[in-house]
């Protein structure tokens, strides 16, 4: 399964020419884009082996927080946004995208060795709820704003400030 636009129709072209050649029509499926909380997506993500992300640039890994919600192991390109999640061999798998070995090799280890993909999965699943989910975030967020307030206050109220730290001392 390839899910995503394709941003380069003659490579689009060349990929479908690719999987006819191969005989691969009926084993090879391009799903296109989907949107964030499709029902579709959630499902492919539920079951695939793995979700592969070989992006050129990721600045933030919403596909990889996706899969791992949905319970799904992950590779990624070694990416700002990857590299920022996904912990080599610990929640995940990372490869150089100039290095094709090392991309066989850690799609190899995901398809042979589906309890270590468990593993990994279950580890990405709970950084996700730890850090990722609603509830985490709005504390998150909670926390920012009272920090905010409480200096905006202190810009406001200097001389008050400057007095309780002369008592203070």
């Amino acid at each position: 399964m390839l899910a995503g636009a394709f941003t380069d129709a003659a490579y689009a072209d060349s990929l479908r020419q690719r999987i006819r050649e191969l005989g691969l029509e009926g084993r090879v499926l391009l799903a296109g884009s989907l949107p964030p909380g499709d029902p579709r997506l959630i499902g492919l993500l539920q079951t695939a082996r793995v979700v592969i992300l070989p992006s050129l640039s990721e600045t933030f890994g919403l596909v990889i927080l996706e899969a791992w919600a949905a319970g799904a192991p992950v590779m990624a390109s070694r990416t700002s946004g990857a590299s920022a999640l996904v912990k080599h061999q610990q929640n995940g798998w990372l490869f150089d995208l100039n290095e094709p070995k090392s991309f066989h090799e850690w799609v190899h280890a995901a398809l042979v060795n589906p309890e270590l993909a468990k593993q990994l999965a279950a580890a990405g699943h709970d950084l996700v709820r730890a850090e990722y989910d609603a509830a985490a975030l709005a504390g998150r967020l909670k926390n920012l704003y009272t920090e905010l307030m409480e200096q905006k206050h202190a810009l406001r109220h200097p001389a008050r400030r400057r007095h309780e730290h002369v008592h203070a001392g």
